[in-house]
């Protein structure tokens, strides 16, 4: 029996961007079936308008849920996608979970049979990611990750101790997070979160081919944030994530958290290493407090 896939694609202001993703799922060539969840989240750009077109022009393909923008979940007072998310999870019918936000598309037409094939061929593996490539600005060029990564055994602690350089539309997983954990609806980053959770269910692949892009916006989430804020972004998901973690993971949070309180010291106080001193162990009192 074939397995169905299920594609998971989160959208809000996407007006410019969101036909070429949903066309990017739709030119997937599989030997099984794809269903493609969108989630529209209520925006007020013309991109719940393309999504309804979309829907209508593959009724037996698209599923699409149109969402309300009282029910977003601010976290840290910031909007995010997460419910919109977790309510397509809970929809999704798939033995396995593809993800393609609304900014991003897939470059492969076969992206999804040799990620699904590798998985149905590995059952050690719960998850599977490939590069891709960043768009800024009009340029392409390749999103990095570290030279020291094993491509066929990546950890949860090659993430912490470096930076998530999984591509959120790079991913394909089982289905295995039908029930989110509640902390999850806490933490600033629900892709490195997601990559947590899944990690608990086996090991994680990289192929080593580009097929897909992500685009880089001013305006994104995490795009948007001066580094300021992405240093208390980061010390906020590792507060949270902590007492999931093992020993070993926590010793590789407690030392990036004194990276980042570094950075907030120099960052606040560049030209005094004494107020820098002083305001650090201010930042770790409050931390603790």
């Amino acid at each position: 029996m074939q397995p169905l896939v299920t594609v998971l694609t989160v959208t809000y202001q996407h007006a410019l961007y969101i036909e070429q993703c949903v066309d990017s799922v739709m030119a997937q060539r599989t030997t099984f079936p794809v269903e493609h969840l969108i989630g529209e989240d209520g925006s007020t750009d013309g991109t719940r308008e393309i999504c309804q077109r979309l829907a209508a022009e593959h009724p037996d393909r698209i599923r699409l849920f149109l969402r309300d923008r009282n029910d977003v979940l601010y976290i840290d007072g910031k909007p995010t996608g997460r419910s919109n998310f977790v309510k397509l999870l809970g929809d999704a019918k798939g033995r396995y979970i593809a993800l393609c936000e609304g900014d991003d598309y897939w470059t492969d037409p076969l992206k999804l049979q040799k990620q699904v094939e590798f998985l149905e061929r590995n059952p050690s593996y719960a998850m599977c990611f490939h590069r891709a490539d960043m768009l800024m600005n009009g340029a392409r060029k390749l999103h990095a990750i570290p030279a020291d990564i094993d491509l066929d055994n990546v950890t949860l602690d090659d993430l912490l101790r470096t930076y998530n350089f999984i591509t959120t539309a790079s991913v394909v997983y089982r289905n295995v997070t039908r029930e989110m954990p509640s902390w999850f609806w806490e933490v600033p980053f629900g892709d490195l979160a997601l990559h947590a959770i899944v990690s608990r269910h086996g090991r994680i692949k990289c192929m080593d081919e580009v097929m897909s892009v992500y685009r880089i916006n001013d305006s994104g989430s995490w795009s948007g944030l001066d580094e300021r804020a992405r240093c208390l972004s980061y010390l906020r998901f590792y507060d949270v994530i902590e007492p999931h973690l093992t020993p070993a993971q926590r010793s590789i949070v407690d030392k990036k958290r004194g990276e980042y309180l570094d950075r907030l010291a120099e960052l606040r106080w560049p030209d005094s290493w004494f107020r820098r001193f002083i305001y650090r162990k201010f930042l770790v009192h409050k931390q603790r407090s």
